[in-house]
């Protein structure tokens, strides 16, 4: 049997299942709000109350035999162990005769109490919308007093050393915990709370009916355990199902493959998308590697996975891709600095810091001197490409005396200068508070970009609009592209064509009558510039400017994005930047919190940041075969 009969009938077996279980998840998903949706949460609901009302009145039963038993014991002036062993005793007696009275949950009748546990469960869950509303209410009468409102001096930016630590800072920011400890019950959650509390009682009577040995005061010490297993606020088919069976209400089920494909109906759905990708990837296997390459092709599938791990743990795919949009337009341009290094035949500039010193600089400028705002942007733009301009001739000079080596020499060379900023930015004469250290000398390591005073967020907020979670930075995603355009129309240009003619064949181009040094160096220079450009963005987005070593692992980033898109050392276009930052950030963006879902507390999500990084470009440079251009 061929491989490519073998791959079609592999292919057509996998869309066979996927069929199969696409069909199964929608008739699932249909039935959540049918009678039989209904009936299955009637039965999960009334087992989960009955086995908590067991097990507590057992459980207050046997303490009561306890304390009784400790008493007598120190009355009749036991030792200790002859107490220990009282209580014991007690405990195992009261245990026995508690359990031997236990319902037979098979045989009971229970449809008194189907009834009142489902007038309870409407009447709680109508006192905790009411709930949820009055608190909300509350909240914004405080926001609009201002008392949660945050100054920038209560931002701690001090143990920001990583991007992996400012995602964490900035996580932490959005989950803001407010002191509810002045809310006051409004009239109407009273109204709503007196008439759950009447229908709790009806479930009282019912549940006395049934079990013989209960009483009202066991019955009181169980009120918010009954509360919470009945109804929960935002609550829907698959919370429910989850509470009840964790419950233990799944052993009221006759038909307990039935309600899981219920439950699970949206997963069945997502594998099944997953295997028809699956299906298709195995079928158009040859033309896709031979078109999209192993590392493009692994990091897809990967991304997909991701994206499907994350719709079957119940996390939000809009906010995550909508992340993973904004990362892509604020990484975007460093990676688009990549595309002239390449062309003009210095491969990888990983020299990049070079560029991004420059715009810092210039960011660093706009705020001492108070320039905010568009004019702000516009200004650190103009002197961060006006200082790397010139440090990119001399970066580029120096490229020229050492062809052959170039990768070697970027890499020393953006260690290098930062490094060397590392003690400037500890002596250059900057006087703003916003920018040094309160006591000492030197500037911070986090600069806060405030949306008011400096250019923070200015992109991102320009246009921007949202469609249900997704959130569309429009801004940035207009900048990126026209960057991109003005690069593409530099690239063909009379000195953009002269310049990726020195990039594919040296020696051909010399003999052209093009001037390679020149073009090596306009090449560099251009690259150094849009990476001043970059790193403003990226700090605009993020609403900080890190100084000191954060800028030293962005040029291998920047490397490692652009080669996921496809280029090579020696090729790239336009379209590998933007296909490679959308791969490479989509699986970062999503990573991190399928990790945290499948292993809490990890670092799986920083590992596979350095993994992706690092291991792309050791693939890039072994294809490569260390081969210099002729």
């Amino acid at each position: 049997m061929g491989n490519k009969k073998a791959r079609a009938i592999a292919s057509v077996l996998i869309f066979v299942l996927a069929a199969a279980l696409i069909v199964t998840g929608a008739v699932g998903m249909s039935q959540r709000d049918s009678q039989t949706g209904d009936e299955i949460l009637t039965a999960m609901r009334t087992r989960s109350v009955l086995i908590a009302t067991g097990e507590g009145a057992v459980e207050s039963y046997v303490a009561i035999a306890a304390d009784e038993a400790r008493a007598a014991a120190q009355a009749a002036g036991a030792s200790m162990s002859e107490i220990r062993e009282a209580v014991a005793a007690a405990e195992e007696e009261a245990r026995n005769n508690s359990s031997a009275n236990l319902l037979d949950y098979e045989t009971a009748d229970t449809t008194g109490l189907d009834a009142a546990l489902e007038t309870l469960n409407a009447a709680l869950s109508d006192y905790r919308a009411e709930e949820a509303a009055a608190q909300a209410a509350y909240i914004a009468e405080m926001e609009a007093s201002g008392a949660l409102d945050q100054t920038e001096e209560e931002v701690d930016t001090s143990q920001i050393t990583s991007e992996a630590d400012l995602d964490a800072m900035l996580a932490e920011e959005e989950e803001v915990e407010v002191d509810m400890s002045g809310f006051v019950a409004t009239e109407r959650m009273n109204e709503l709370r007196a008439i759950a509390d009447e229908q709790y009682a009806s479930v009282c009577t019912e549940l006395m009916a049934l079990y013989d040995t209960l009483d009202q005061e066991a019955l009181d010490t169980l009120e918010s355990t009954i509360f919470d297993i009945v109804s929960q606020a935002g609550d829907d088919f698959a919370s429910e199902y989850d509470r009840f069976a964790a419950a233990g209400g799944s052993a009221a089920l006759e038909n307990g493959l039935q309600a899981r494909i219920i439950r699970y109906g949206d997963d069945l759905i997502y594998v099944g998308i997953g295997l028809i990708l699956a299906g298709l990837v195995v079928f158009f296997y040859p033309a896709l590697i031979k078109k999209l390459g192993v590392p493009r092709m692994i990091i897809g599938l990967f991304f997909v996975l991701l994206c499907v791990v994350a719709l079957l743990y119940d996390l939000s795919l809009s906010g995550l891709m909508s992340n993973t949009l904004v990362r892509m337009g604020m990484n975007s341009i460093l990676v688009l600095a990549m595309v002239p290094g390449i062309q003009c035949g210095i491969g990888l500039n990983l020299g990049l810091p070079i560029g991004i010193v420059g715009g810092l600089i210039g960011g660093l400028l706009a705020i001492e001197w108070q320039i905010g705002g568009w004019l702000g942007f516009l200004f650190a733009c103009v002197v961060g490409m006006a200082i790397s301009a010139v440090t990119g001739a001399l970066y580029g000079m120096l490229l020229n005396r050492l062809k052959g080596s170039e990768m070697s020499v970027t890499t020393y060379v953006g260690f290098s200068i930062v490094s060397l900023m590392c003690i400037a930015w500890l002596v250059l004469p900057f006087n703003s508070l916003e920018l040094r250290w309160p006591l000492g000398t030197g500037l911070r390591n986090t600069i806060v970009m405030s949306d008011s005073t400096s250019f923070g967020h200015l992109l991102d907020n320009f246009l921007s609009f949202s469609i249900g979670g997704f959130t569309v930075p429009t801004g940035l995603l207009l900048f990126m592209v026209l960057c991109c355009y003005l690069v593409w129309l530099f690239m063909r240009s009379r000195t953009g064509v002269a310049m990726m003619a020195v990039g594919n064949n040296r020696r051909f181009a010399e003999a052209t009558g093009v001037n390679v040094d020149r073009m090596r160096i306009i090449g560099t220079m251009i690259s150094t510039m849009l990476g001043a450009v970059g790193i403003l963005v990226y700090s605009q987005s993020y609403g900080f400017m890190q100084l000191y070593t954060a800028p030293r692992q962005m040029g291998f980033v920047a490397a490692s994005a652009i080669l996921i898109g496809g280029a090579s050392t020696s090729r790239c276009k336009i379209s590998h930047v933007l296909i490679g930052t959308f791969l490479f950030q989509g699986v970062l963006t999503l990573g991190m919190p399928v990790a945290n879902a499948l292993v809490p507390q990890s670092t799986i999500s920083e590992t596979m940041r350095i993994l992706i990084s690092n291991g792309i470009i050791l693939y890039a440079l072994t294809k490569s075969g260390g081969d210099q251009r002729a």
